[in-house]
Parts: C-alpha cells; sequence; structure tokens
C-alpha cells in the first residue's frame, strides 16, 4: 500500500519542469509573508482607529489597485517579459509595503495600498504566463495546482506569523511581508537572470512563441461566457474570508481557534490530495469537471444551515475544498490552452482582473444579505452551483460541446 501511495505522489509530480517548481517555490516565500491583508482590518481599526466602513473602503480600493494591476501586467508581459514583470513587481513592492506605516489619514493608507495592490497583485498574471511557458502542455494543469500548493502553504504560514507579530507591533507585518517580496524577487533574478527569455536556447523559443499570439480576449465570446461562469461561482467561494467566518460564529457559535482549524483542514486537503486528483481526473472531460468543481464549491456552502453541530462543519468545508480543487487549478488550465496562439497575457490578464474583481464584489454583496438574513446567500449559493453546473453542461468549445481532456488537453 505504502508503494502505490508513494507512485501516486511520484506520477502526480513527475514530469515537471525545474523552472515550474522555481517559480512555485519564489511564490510560496513570497505569500509565507503575506499577512498584511489577513490583520489588516484590526490594524486599521485598531491602531489607526479606522471606522469598520473606512476599513472596507480600503480594501475596495486595495481591490481597484489589483484590477489595474492585472490589466497593467498583461499588457506589458509581451514587452517585457513574465520573469521580468515579476521581478520589478516583487522588488518595488518592498519598499512600498515598508512606507505604509508611515501614514495615518484616511486618503494616504489608501493610496499606499492602492499601490501596494498595483504591483504585489500584478505578478499573478505574469506568474501564471511564466508557468505557461516553461511546462509542457499536457502537463499544464498539473503546474498550475503545484503553483496553487506553494501559495496555499504560504497562506497558511503567513498569518500564524503574522498574529505573533501582532503582539508585538502591528508595523511589522509591513516590514515582513516586504522582506519576503524582496526574497522572492531575489531568488527570481539569481535563478532566472534578468533577460527577457532564459538562457536555454529551446527553452527561449518557446517563451517567444508563447508571447508571439495576437487576438483580443474580449472578442473570444466563449472565453467571456467562461470568465462569466467562474465570476458567479467565486462570488460564492469568496465568502470564504468574508461572512463565512461570521457565520460560523453565529450559527455554529464557533470560537476563533475552531475556525482557524477548520481554515487549517481545507490547506491540509489542498497540500496533501490535489495533485493527486488532477493527476486522476485528467481522462474526465474538461469543461465538465471545471463545471462539478463549481457546484461542489457552492453545494459546500449550501448545506450550511442544515446543521449546527460542528462536525457538520468540517463534512462541508471538505465539500468546498473538493470544488476548489477541481475548479480553480483546471480553469486556469482552460485559459492556458484557450489562450494558445492569441495574447497569452492579457488572456491571464482578464483572468486575474475577474477574480480581482470578484474580491471587491463578493464582500459587500455577502454582507448586504448577510444584515437582512443570516442564511439566506447560502441558499443562494445552493441555485447558482446549479445554474453554473447546468451552463458547463451547455458550455460549447468551437462549437464541440463533448470535448475530453484528450481532445483539449490542459491537464
Amino acid at each position: 500500500m505504502g508503494k502505490s501511495i508513494f507512485n501516486a505522489y511520484r506520477n502526480a509530480y513527475g514530469g515537471l519542469s525545474k523552472e515550474v517548481w522555481l517559480l512555485s517555490l519564489a511564490l510560496l516565500i513570497n505569500r509565507c509573508g503575506s499577512m498584511v491583508l489577513a490583520f489588516l482590518t484590526l490594524y486599521l481599526t485598531e491602531k489607526l482607529h479606522f471606522s469598520v466602513i473606512q476599513a472596507g473602503a480600503i480594501f475596495s480600493v486595495y481591490g481597484m489597485g489589483s484590477i489595474f494591476g492585472g490589466y497593467l501586467s498583461g499588457r506589458l508581459i509581451k514587452t517585457v517579459g513574465a520573469v521580468r514583470i515579476q521581478i520589478v513587481a516583487l522588488a518595488v513592492s518592498c519598499p512600498l509595503f515598508c512606507i505604509v506605516p508611515l501614514f495615518e489619514s484616511w486618503l494616504s493608507v489608501a493610496i499606499a495600498m492602492f499601490w501596494v495592490s498595483v504591483f504585489s497583485e500584478g505578478v499573478r498574471p505574469a506568474n501564471n504566463v511564466a508557468i505557461v511557458q516553461f511546462a509542457n502542455p499536457e502537463l499544464q494543469t498539473r503546474a498550475f495546482g503545484l503553483q496553487r500548493m506553494a501559495v496555499n502553504l504560504g497562506l497558511s504560514i503567513g498569518p500564524a506569523v503574522g498574529g505573533i507579530l501582532t503582539i508585538y507591533n502591528f508595523d511589522w507585518l509591513f516590514y515582513v511581508d516586504g522582506i519576503s517580496t524582496l526574497l522572492a524577487a531575489g531568488l527570481l533574478l539569481v535563478l532566472f537572470g534578468f533577460k527577457k527569455y532564459s538562457k536555454n536556447t529551446e527553452s527561449a523559443e518557446q517563451q517567444e512563441r508563447t508571447l508571439s499570439g495576437q487576438g483580443s480576449p474580449l472578442a473570444d465570446r466563449s472565453f467571456l461566457f467562461f470568465l462569466f461562469l467562474i465570476f458567479c461561482t467565486s462570488i460564492v467561494f469568496f465568502q470564504f474570508h468574508a461572512t463565512y467566518p461570521k457565520y460560523l460564529k453565529d450559527h455554529y457559535a464557533m470560537t476563533k481557534p475552531m475556525i482557524g482549524f477548520l481554515f487549517a483542514v481545507n490547506t491540509l486537503i489542498i497540500v496533501v490530495i490535489e495533485m493527486i486528483l488532477l493527476d486522476k481526473v485528467r481522462q474526465f472531460n474538461l469543461i465538465r469537471t471545471i463545471g462539478w468543481g463549481c457546484f461542489l464549491s457552492c453545494f459546500g456552502f449550501a448545506i450550511l444551515p442544515i446543521s449546527q453541530a460542528v462536525w457538520f462543519t468540517v463534512a462541508s468545508m471538505c465539500v468546498i475544498t473538493l470544488g476548489e480543487m477541481l475548479m480553480f487549478p483546471l480553469a486556469t488550465g482552460y485559459v492556458a490552452k484557450r489562450s494558445t496562439g492569441r495574447d497569452v497575457g492579457m488572456y491571464m490578464s482578464w483572468y486575474s482582473m475577474m477574480y480581482s474583481a470578484t474580491a471587491v464584489v463578493a464582500p459587500l454583496l455577502g454582507t448586504f444579505v448577510y444584515q437582512w438574513n443570516k442564511h439566506a446567500f447560502w441558499y443562494v449559493s445552493g441555485i447558482i452551483g446549479v445554474v453554473v453546473l447546468v451552463a458547463f453542461y451547455r458550455f460549447r468549445e468551437n462549437g464541440k460541446p463533448n470535448e475530453t481532456a484528450a481532445d483539449y488537453p490542459v491537464s
């Protein structure tokens, strides 16, 4: 049995290039320092004495900055290069993070956080494009799975360290986050250099081909419809850090440590299972598998009002996490393959901006509905999941409704 488990992990991780591992490592280092957002509300309300509404407005400004940063990154990737964009964006993020504690007025903090967001969030589309450049087409989804695992590991470490730092001084959240971005930039600079393409001739040719395509994603109706379906699902999923923790406290009477444990369950499942799962589903119909991922994510939230037993939240979290593992890496893989021969930078840019827009809309919509009825949003989540699943079953890619992963290989 032990040998079969070992073989499953070897198959799941096998074949990924050294560059993909290094890009994921850089993200891991960067996300290990990602603690500012986790404690930003506390920083703004407790240290700067902003109101909750003012703190929420800062998050909206941050979201707008991430939209602008994602668009700017996508526009520059073809000219500057995906790895260069990451190095510059990470390096500039360091001093921006470090100067935020110098400001105390709402306007000055908002301006500072806007520019922090522009550069720190501009890394995402560039990293996605770099993954496309360095991963074989048949391994791209697993490469994105590794990327996501690195992000999740970092995001589990960062807030844990941040919680300790807040005991001593809130300012250290910004300093450590800045240091982590600088370390990530330095790692990419040392390992890849600052040339537009890598030194390896064959790899350089592959990278150049990736960026040579034309064609605006805004003229691709299938892609826009796909983005809309993921956007609808993400409105539900992004309650994860908005109304979901409050519902756990109000409906299930869970304490903060219990809620933290529940989030740890999510991270643990992703780290242990996701890569094997992606390897196992590669023969399934791609679009419909993404649809089932969307449905399960929504369904996990929709069943929350059924019970008040704490164990039920763990079961719900398992369903949510299963959907998340099917939806996000496969969706990114779809965008990567859909953009083949087109402007991959702008495809990844619009894909990233869609999530940034969701991050702005979802908390506002969720909290508005929650104030009216704390159960209502979860009921609606189930309806959204069913509608999105049906839409994915009717989704036509170039007029072919039943493509499989073998016909359209992105995993």
